[in-house]
């Protein structure tokens, strides 16, 4: 404190900040207000590839100096802006008025506690085409010692007990202050992996995409990241009762980046048309999307299975129960005296003239009914692992998965696989390990690799390496 009264006593600095545009922003800044840095020039890029405003709204949470809002002003944006510190309101506000921009209305408050200002303070009672964030992005390993003490260094450390992501998000969320298309890019630091974001963001509703990274001067890396309401352009469907929601999209004319979700299955199926059993209550979802072209369809069936994993895994709070994805395409739940599938991805395209029409089919079992089927294998339930998971909570957290992997927005880059492949390589190794054994042809083998086009290399008992396609069956014993 004292050193931020020292601060404020001394005469404001003289910046000048060279937009990525060629511009040249000359104010002066008082000490307490966070200057233009590197993460302002990055967080800058990715605002201008989005294109020119046109006039849509646009709201810059944690403003600073003003610049990013001057920026947008210029590119055609209708901006609102807001800081908790009431000295960088004042120099935004000073910034603007001398550049042509005094219709930029900014606001005291932000994100946070509730003393800080419920969010139409902030915000106002808009719904905003961007929000964006330079966000503190720092996480300190222990929040009990001394904070830097000046604002404009403190407005780098993430203070928050779990997440100034999740924060954000849950008042974007409750606030209602993102439209329907709109968009939200944040700037988040290494603590974060865009799978942990993608599970944050599918909690609250949204879509989310790692859409640039950069290495700051200091050596520290950041990420630009997007968020938005998944496929909100794409028909969204619900029957109570389908043939098989697979067949209804691959025979449909709805466009990429529809969906289909039903009571009930007359003909449900998995792999090698095997009939996919209704249960008491499930969820039945199929997506119609586009493919990527770089992996393969297994390996992508893979990384689908593994993002049904992690949010089945969020929702275990027992220590005995495990989630595991058990290649290729299975989603299992083990505890000390039973184990079942719960969820299977089938993924299927069909061709129709130069077009290949694709769907990603989703089965997940979440509780018994009065007569369950009989089957020859093994059936869990989400509700082994709770029974606060409900079929539309389960269906939209799924939706914003697909569309973090699959949604082609023109102003987005499409979706970065290396790290979803690297947690999905990981989980099957797990369930190699997890299990008391696994056979094949009834000799005993260990995973060796997973391979990029989606099958598994083995090792047997005797150290021969055998690679096994998705039409080769293992048998898997846990207990």
């Amino acid at each position: 404190m004292e050193r931020e009264l020292e601060l404020l006593g001394q005469e404001p600095q003289v910046k000048t900040w060279l937009s990525p545009t060629g511009e040249a922003f000359s104010f002066e800044l008082p000490h307490t207000v966070y200057p233009p840095r590197q993460d302002t020039d990055f967080l800058a890029r990715n605002i201008l590839k989005l294109g020119p405003g046109k006039g849509r709204l646009c709201l810059e949470i944690g403003t600073g100096s003003g610049v990013l809002s001057l920026l947008c002003h210029r590119q055609g944006w209708n901006v609102s802006a807001c800081d908790v510190n009431p000295i960088a309101v004042a120099s935004a506000k000073h910034l603007l008025a001398s550049n042509l921009a005094p219709d930029v209305q900014v606001r005291e408050g932000g994100p946070g506690p509730p003393d800080d200002g419920m969010h139409h303070q902030w915000a106002g009672k808009n719904e905003y085409d961007l929000i964006f964030w330079n966000m503190p992005y720092i996480k300190l390993e222990d929040n009990s010692g001394p904070l830097l003490g000046p604002m404009e260094e403190a407005a780098l450390i993430d203070t928050t007990s779990t997440s100034l992501v999740s924060v954000t998000l849950a008042n974007i969320k409750s606030g209602n202050i993102l439209s329907k298309s709109g968009v939200c890019l944040l700037t988040v630091g290494n603590q974060h992996n865009i799978e942990n974001l993608v599970d944050i963001a599918s909690q609250y509703g949204f879509a989310a995409r790692v859409i640039d990274r950069v290495i700051l001067g200091d050596g520290e890396p950041l990420k630009a990241l997007a968020f938005w309401h998944p496929f909100a352009d794409y028909p969204t469907l619900s029957k109570d009762e389908v043939s098989s929601t697979n067949t209804e999209l691959l025979n449909s004319n709805w466009p990429i980046g529809s969906s289909l979700s039903a009571n009930h299955q007359t003909h449900g199926r998995g792999r090698y048309q095997r009939k996919w059993e209704n249960t008491g209550k499930q969820v039945s979802c199929s997506w119609k999307v586009k493919l990527p072209s770089e992996i393969s369809t297994g390996l992508t069936q893979v990384i689908i299975g593994n993002q049904i994993k992690r949010m089945l895994s969020n929702y275990s709070a027992s220590s005995v129960s495990k989630v595991i994805l058990k290649w290729p395409n299975d989603v299992l739940i083990v505890d000390e005296h039973r184990w079942g599938k719960v969820c299977g991805v089938l993924i299927e395209s069909v061709t129709r003239g130069k077009t290949n029409v694709a769907v990603v089919g989703i089965g997940i079992n979440l509780a018994e009914g009065l007569e369950e089927p009989q089957k020859d294998f093994n059936i869990a339930y989400v509700n082994w692992l709770t029974n606060s998971a409900t079929k539309s909570a389960l269906e939209r957290q799924v939706h914003c998965r697909i569309a973090s992997l699959f949604e082609d927005r023109h102003e987005l880059p499409n979706t970065h696989w290396d790290e979803f492949k690297l947690s999905a390589d990981k989980s099957i190794r797990d369930a190699f390990t997890s299990c008391r054994a696994v056979l094949y042809r009834n000799q005993m083998v260990t995973l060796e690799v997973v391979n990029d086009d989606g099958t598994i290399s083995l090792n047997d008992e005797l150290g021969n390496i055998i690679c096994c396609g998705e039409g080769e069956e293992l048998n898997w014993e846990f207990l």
